[in-house]
Protein backbone atom coordinates (compact mmCIF):
# COMPACT_ATOMS: atom_id res chain seq x y z
CA UNK A 1 0.00 0.00 0.00
CA UNK A 2 2.61 2.64 0.72
CA UNK A 3 4.49 1.89 -2.11
CA UNK A 4 1.39 2.45 -4.13
CA UNK A 5 1.04 5.65 -2.41
CA UNK A 6 4.65 6.94 -3.13
CA UNK A 7 4.56 6.15 -6.33
CA UNK A 8 1.23 7.99 -7.07
CA UNK A 9 3.19 10.80 -5.17
CA UNK A 10 5.80 10.31 -7.84
CA UNK A 11 3.69 10.15 -10.87
CA UNK A 12 2.22 13.81 -10.00
CA UNK A 13 4.98 15.10 -9.28
CA UNK A 14 6.53 13.88 -12.51
CA UNK A 15 3.72 15.32 -14.42
CA UNK A 16 3.89 18.79 -13.34
CA UNK A 17 7.18 19.00 -14.22
CA UNK A 18 7.28 21.49 -17.08
CA UNK A 19 10.42 21.55 -18.14
CA UNK A 20 13.85 20.29 -17.64
CA UNK A 21 17.68 21.32 -19.03
CA UNK A 22 20.07 18.55 -20.80
CA UNK A 23 23.33 20.10 -18.88
CA UNK A 24 23.17 22.43 -15.93
CA UNK A 25 27.16 21.77 -15.65
CA UNK A 26 29.01 23.24 -18.69
CA UNK A 27 32.80 23.80 -19.15
CA UNK A 28 34.09 26.00 -21.77
CA UNK A 29 37.20 28.06 -22.54
CA UNK A 30 39.22 30.09 -24.77
CA UNK A 31 41.75 32.33 -25.02
CA UNK A 32 41.70 35.67 -23.42
CA UNK A 33 42.45 37.58 -26.84
CA UNK A 34 39.39 35.62 -27.95
CA UNK A 35 36.52 38.07 -28.79
CA UNK A 36 33.94 35.33 -26.65
CA UNK A 37 34.01 31.72 -26.19
CA UNK A 38 30.42 29.93 -25.87
CA UNK A 39 28.84 26.65 -24.88
CA UNK A 40 25.35 25.41 -24.80
CA UNK A 41 23.29 23.24 -23.80
CA UNK A 42 18.89 23.23 -24.50
CA UNK A 43 15.91 23.11 -22.45
CA UNK A 44 13.01 20.75 -23.48
CA UNK A 45 9.48 21.74 -22.31
CA UNK A 46 7.05 19.48 -21.25
CA UNK A 47 3.85 22.04 -20.98
CA UNK A 48 2.48 25.23 -22.46
CA UNK A 49 4.12 27.60 -19.49
CA UNK A 50 6.23 31.15 -18.87
CA UNK A 51 9.47 30.35 -18.05
CA UNK A 52 11.77 33.43 -16.10
CA UNK A 53 15.33 33.41 -15.81
CA UNK A 54 17.62 35.49 -13.84
CA UNK A 55 21.63 35.42 -13.25
CA UNK A 56 21.97 34.67 -9.45
CA UNK A 57 25.42 34.53 -9.44
CA UNK A 58 28.54 35.41 -10.99
CA UNK A 59 32.30 35.67 -10.18
CA UNK A 60 34.45 36.89 -12.97
CA UNK A 61 37.68 39.00 -13.28
CA UNK A 62 36.61 42.61 -13.16
CA UNK A 63 37.35 42.82 -17.33
CA UNK A 64 35.18 40.04 -18.18
CA UNK A 65 31.62 40.13 -19.59
CA UNK A 66 29.04 37.77 -20.87
CA UNK A 67 25.98 37.63 -22.00
CA UNK A 68 23.24 34.90 -22.73
CA UNK A 69 21.03 33.53 -25.90
CA UNK A 70 18.13 31.57 -24.65
CA UNK A 71 17.05 31.30 -27.69
CA UNK A 72 17.39 35.17 -28.05
CA UNK A 73 20.33 36.31 -28.06
CA UNK A 74 20.58 39.40 -25.46
CA UNK A 75 22.90 42.07 -24.60
CA UNK A 76 25.80 42.09 -22.45
CA UNK A 77 24.36 42.97 -19.26
CA UNK A 78 21.08 41.88 -19.33
CA UNK A 79 20.68 39.47 -16.41
CA UNK A 80 16.94 38.27 -16.60
CA UNK A 81 14.13 37.84 -18.23
CA UNK A 82 11.35 35.67 -19.66
CA UNK A 83 10.28 32.44 -22.02
CA UNK A 84 7.09 31.09 -23.42
CA UNK A 85 7.52 27.62 -24.12
CA UNK A 86 5.64 24.81 -25.16
CA UNK A 87 4.79 20.72 -25.00
CA UNK A 88 7.23 18.86 -27.15
CA UNK A 89 9.58 21.62 -27.74
CA UNK A 90 13.63 22.23 -27.30
CA UNK A 91 14.93 25.75 -26.63
CA UNK A 92 18.92 26.80 -27.34
CA UNK A 93 20.31 28.03 -24.22
CA UNK A 94 24.12 29.16 -23.58
CA UNK A 95 26.02 31.43 -22.36
CA UNK A 96 28.88 33.83 -23.83
CA UNK A 97 32.15 34.81 -22.04
CA UNK A 98 33.66 38.07 -23.16
CA UNK A 99 37.39 37.80 -21.85
CA UNK A 100 38.50 41.14 -22.70
CA UNK A 101 42.50 40.04 -22.84
CA UNK A 102 42.39 38.59 -19.81
CA UNK A 103 43.16 36.06 -18.75
CA UNK A 104 41.56 33.85 -15.83
CA UNK A 105 38.39 31.96 -15.31
CA UNK A 106 34.81 32.74 -13.56
CA UNK A 107 31.13 31.36 -13.83
CA UNK A 108 28.01 32.12 -14.40
CA UNK A 109 24.83 30.59 -12.56
CA UNK A 110 20.95 31.23 -14.02
CA UNK A 111 17.93 30.04 -12.26
CA UNK A 112 15.04 29.30 -14.26
CA UNK A 113 11.60 28.66 -12.83
CA UNK A 114 7.87 28.55 -13.19
CA UNK A 115 5.71 27.85 -10.67
CA UNK A 116 6.43 24.36 -10.21
CA UNK A 117 10.33 23.81 -11.39
CA UNK A 118 13.43 25.11 -10.90
CA UNK A 119 16.73 24.38 -12.42
CA UNK A 120 20.19 26.15 -12.04
CA UNK A 121 22.43 25.76 -15.11
CA UNK A 122 26.40 27.29 -14.29
CA UNK A 123 29.00 27.61 -16.94
CA UNK A 124 32.23 27.79 -16.09
CA UNK A 125 34.65 29.43 -18.15
CA UNK A 126 38.67 29.59 -18.39
CA UNK A 127 40.47 31.82 -20.68
CA UNK A 128 44.00 31.97 -21.57
CA UNK A 129 45.90 30.27 -18.23
CA UNK A 130 44.90 26.77 -19.66
CA UNK A 131 47.80 25.20 -21.34
CA UNK A 132 47.62 21.68 -23.21
CA UNK A 133 49.45 19.17 -20.63
CA UNK A 134 50.39 16.62 -22.97
CA UNK A 135 52.87 14.71 -20.29
CA UNK A 136 50.24 14.97 -17.69
CA UNK A 137 50.69 12.22 -15.03
CA UNK A 138 47.05 11.77 -13.59
CA UNK A 139 47.45 11.22 -9.26
CA UNK A 140 43.91 10.55 -8.26
CA UNK A 141 43.87 12.61 -5.43
CA UNK A 142 45.05 15.73 -7.11
CA UNK A 143 41.94 15.08 -9.63
CA UNK A 144 38.71 16.95 -9.13
CA UNK A 145 36.61 16.28 -12.13
CA UNK A 146 37.24 15.54 -15.57
CA UNK A 147 34.81 16.87 -18.32
CA UNK A 148 34.83 16.33 -22.28
CA UNK A 149 34.86 18.76 -24.62
CA UNK A 150 30.86 18.75 -24.34
CA UNK A 151 31.14 20.09 -20.48
CA UNK A 152 29.98 16.85 -19.13
CA UNK A 153 31.43 15.12 -16.56
CA UNK A 154 33.04 11.85 -17.51
CA UNK A 155 34.39 8.84 -15.39
CA UNK A 156 36.66 7.11 -17.62
CA UNK A 157 38.51 8.89 -20.80
CA UNK A 158 39.36 7.58 -23.86
CA UNK A 159 42.44 7.55 -26.18
CA UNK A 160 42.75 10.11 -28.26
CA UNK A 161 41.11 12.30 -26.95
CA UNK A 162 40.71 16.09 -25.16
CA UNK A 163 40.12 16.70 -22.01
CA UNK A 164 39.68 19.74 -19.28
CA UNK A 165 40.56 18.27 -15.38
CA UNK A 166 39.52 20.01 -12.57
CA UNK A 167 42.14 19.97 -10.01
CA UNK A 168 41.45 20.05 -6.04
CA UNK A 169 43.47 22.97 -5.71
CA UNK A 170 40.83 25.04 -8.22
CA UNK A 171 42.60 25.14 -11.29
CA UNK A 172 42.08 23.29 -14.70
CA UNK A 173 44.11 21.73 -17.33
CA UNK A 174 43.61 20.53 -21.10
CA UNK A 175 45.14 16.93 -21.64
CA UNK A 176 45.13 14.67 -24.70
CA UNK A 177 45.13 11.37 -23.21
CA UNK A 178 47.06 8.97 -26.15
CA UNK A 179 46.77 5.57 -24.42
Amino acid sequence: MIITILSFFLFLNLQCQSFSVQQNNISLSGMSSDNDFYQNTYLDGFSNTTLYWNIITDSMPSNWEFSNCFPLCYSIGITSGTLNIADGQSYYLNCHFYPNNTSGEGFISMEITDSITTETVTWHGVAGNVGLEEDYIFNKNDISTIYNLNGQIVEKTTPNQLYIVQLKNKSFIKVFITE
